[in-house]
């Protein structure tokens, strides 16, 4: 939403911000689905069947074309040595530059397609565990196949197009102060219930369980942290939902198997996990056997360990080449997270290369002083323009200090944004300092952890 409409939203009722969500709705279910993503569907059940020599086949067809566009209409990629004559194989892949996340940092003209000079395009924005966000650029065409993807996922996981979603994410649904519930919204034109991710706490859990029976939804789509207290107050009330969903998908965060266990005892149904991004590099899903799947179609995965393939259950860095948005091309790009690399193919029967499992995102979790949990707050930094990377600390239960490496000034207005977007989601019993450094530590592994919680959760 823009920011007028943002300052409308907030200051209606109840009532009317359901419909203005419903509309919204509406607009983007235009923007994603539609006759261009049902084809792409149709065509992935189709590739689903193929087998392994076909799908590599496939993969290194798209490779070559990928490199060819790239280094014909990408000004980024000219003089980084791309290959003249097409890859025999998938092998050669290792021939190419890698690229990073701050390459994409650089003018839209230099990572864009000059094919696509004129062409309307929609932006999407990263989050990331770095906490710089990142604008990525697709046409409507691209983002239906993107979300056709999504659609064979859900299909894997036995939900349809017109299923009841429960979704649990980082958006500002509610007021921050709000006591009592509703703390969820509806977006009728998905069959949706929002719901509010930052009022779970030890005194609003029940009201969310009370609505999420009476709605009864057939998929719960939710970050692992925000249905963690949930299913923590059903199991302790000694039961389940009396109608299980089919399914619950998790993204965006590291699902430990301790909380996958404890979701399917207290919801009843099988959780699916997987790993997407919006710069749309890879699409790793799990299917119903529970392996770990990379979408071929989607791109290429390797799996890194000191510059060297990773070696079956072995850890290493995930690096992805994308096919599917031939507008900001990526060839070999650096994720910044972690994956261990499979052991050999799935009982499911697909011939889709597998991984063990997804370490990236291993983010801690705010807690306020009011039992809270907060997680995924890298969208409030999208509106300062001289952030290069941020991290917050919690180091008491009610401070958090925001640590930032910014390229230039922090604007007043970009300033108070950001205090403002922090309280709302924080609420008004943390106090917040917001410090500016010289660099950020990183863990032994290279990475950034965006989010560090030195307190822990408070006694219960």
């Amino acid at each position: 939403m823009s920011g007028l409409a943002t300052r409308v939203y907030a200051a209606a009722p109840v009532w009317m911000q359901n419909l203005m969500i419903s509309a919204y709705g509406l607009k983007l279910r235009r923007l994603r689905y539609g006759a261009g993503q049902r084809k792409a569907l149709d065509a992935l059940r189709q590739s689903e069947r193929l087998g392994v020599e076909a799908l590599q086949e496939l993969q290194l067809r798209e490779l070559n074309r990928v490199i060819a566009l790239a280094r014909e209409t990408v000004p980024f990629y000219a003089g980084r040595g791309l290959p003249v004559e097409p890859l025999r194989n998938l092998a050669e892949l290792g021939r190419l530059p890698l690229t990073g996340k701050s390459d994409l940092r650089q003018p839209a003209a230099v990572i864009t397609s000059s094919r696509y000079r004129g062409v309307h395009l929609e932006e999407v924005h990263t989050g990331g565990t770095t906490g710089t966000p990142l604008t990525i650029y697709c046409t409507r065409d691209i983002l239906q196949r993107n979300y056709a993807f999504f659609g064979r996922f859900r299909e894997w996981a036995g939900i349809g197009p017109d299923a009841r979603v429960a979704t649990f994410a980082g958006r500002i649904l509610v007021p921050p102060g709000q006591t009592r519930p509703p703390y969820w919204r509806h977006n009728l034109a998905a069959r949706t219930l929002l719901f509010s991710s930052y009022h779970i706490s030890p005194a609003t859990v029940g009201a969310y369980v009370d609505a999420l029976e009476r709605f009864r939804p057939q998929l719960i789509d939710s970050y692992p942290s925000s249905l963690e207290p949930i299913a923590r107050y059903i199991l302790a009330r000694g039961g389940r939902l009396r109608q299980a969903p089919t399914a619950i998908i998790t993204s965006s965060e590291t699902l430990t198997p301790e909380v996958r266990d404890l979701l399917e005892r207290a919801f009843g149904c099988k959780v699916f996990d997987h790993y997407g991004a919006a710069e749309m590099a890879a699409l790793i899903t799990q299917c119903e056997a529970g392996s770990y799947h990379v979408n071929p179609e989607f791109g290429i995965v390797e799996v890194q360990r000191d510059g060297m393939a990773a070696g079956p259950g072995e850890a290493g860095d995930l690096i992805a080449t994308s096919f599917i948005n031939p507008v900001m091309p990526l060839l070999r790009y650096v994720t910044g997270d972690s994956a261990i690399q499979g052991t050999g193919p799935c009982a499911c029967g697909r011939a889709f290369p597998t991984l063990l499992g997804i370490e990236g995102r291993r983010d801690d979790v705010l807690i306020t002083p009011d039992g809270r949990r907060i997680g995924r707050l890298d969208p409030i930094f999208k509106a300062v323009a001289s952030l290069h990377e941020t991290r917050i600390v919690q180091d008491a239960a009610d401070h958090v200090r925001v640590e930032m490496v910014l390229t230039g000034e922090l604007a007043r207005d970009e300033e108070a944004s950001l205090r403002r977007e922090l309280a709302n989601r924080l609420g008004p019993g943390m106090r917040i300092d917001l410090v500016r450094v010289p660099e950020l530590p990183r863990t032994a592994r290279g990475k950034l952890r965006a989010v560090v919680n030195e307190v822990g959760a408070p006694p219960t």
